[in-house]
């Protein structure tokens, strides 16, 4: 059984869509507290609601990663999840591990499937939804030389490199999507191009071209 990548990728857009997400890195954050139904906490304040102290909460839960955790529970008749994350944890890294287990809920993962296949996917969708594919290529498009790292920080494309996410398979996502969530984005674009402009007049040797610098990554 193969991971559904396209699906992943598609979630990923329809969510930025949904929440007119419009700027970058995308925190998970805002999107959960926008959704119904969703409570983010620490991993402190977790183990508090439950009554119990932090590291029998990861034991508890097998958080290997000491990451982020979800806990479903039925209220009304509708699902409910608490997702708790590690603080400790720089904000790329939170921001990657919330939205991995954002994928996992939108996926429906319900483990009915391999886990390894149900963690690709949410990998994905995770890559997707914190850096989009409209927005780089956008960026790509642009033909303006650019400072990798300070761009890099700004998108989190740069921290994607570092965390292994070249290593995602190649995703299609219907071409009308990419183009709202393209139009969601053309204010930031415009903006970060512009400032990325002024950057770029220094010094030669700390500036690389984006595109070409992108042209390792799954598309």
């Amino acid at each position: 059984m193969n991971p559904d990548f396209d699906r992943a990728a598609t979630a990923a857009a329809e969510i930025l869509i949904k929440y007119g997400i419009s700027t970058a890195p995308v925190d998970p954050i805002p999107i959960f507290k926008k959704a119904d139904g969703f409570n983010v906490v620490t991993f402190t304040e977790m183990s508090r609601m439950m009554g119990i102290d932090r590291g029998s909460l990861l034991s508890t839960f097998s958080a290997e990663n000491h990451d982020a955790i979800t806990s479903a529970y039925m209220k009304n008749g509708k699902p409910h999840y608490i997702i708790a994350y590690n603080m400790r944890l720089p904000q790329y890294l939170v921001q990657r591990a919330l939205a991995r287990e954002m994928g996992h809920i939108v996926l429906g993962h319900d483990g009915s499937r391999p886990e390894e296949v149900r963690d690709a996917e949410a990998a994905c969708f995770a890559h997707h939804l914190i850096c989009p594919r409209a927005l780089i290529h956008a960026i790509q498009e642009s033909g303006t030389k650019i400072t990798v790292e300070v761009l890099g920080n700004t998108t989190g494309c740069y921290e994607r490199c570092l965390i292994g996410m070249r290593r995602t398979p190649a995703t299609h996502v219907a071409p009308e999507l990419n183009r709202k969530v393209r139009d969601q984005f053309a204010d930031y674009i415009s903006e970060f191009l512009d400032f990325q402009s002024y950057l770029s007049q220094g010094d030669d040797s700390m500036i690389a071209n984006f595109g070409s610098y992108m042209d390792g990554y799954e598309e």
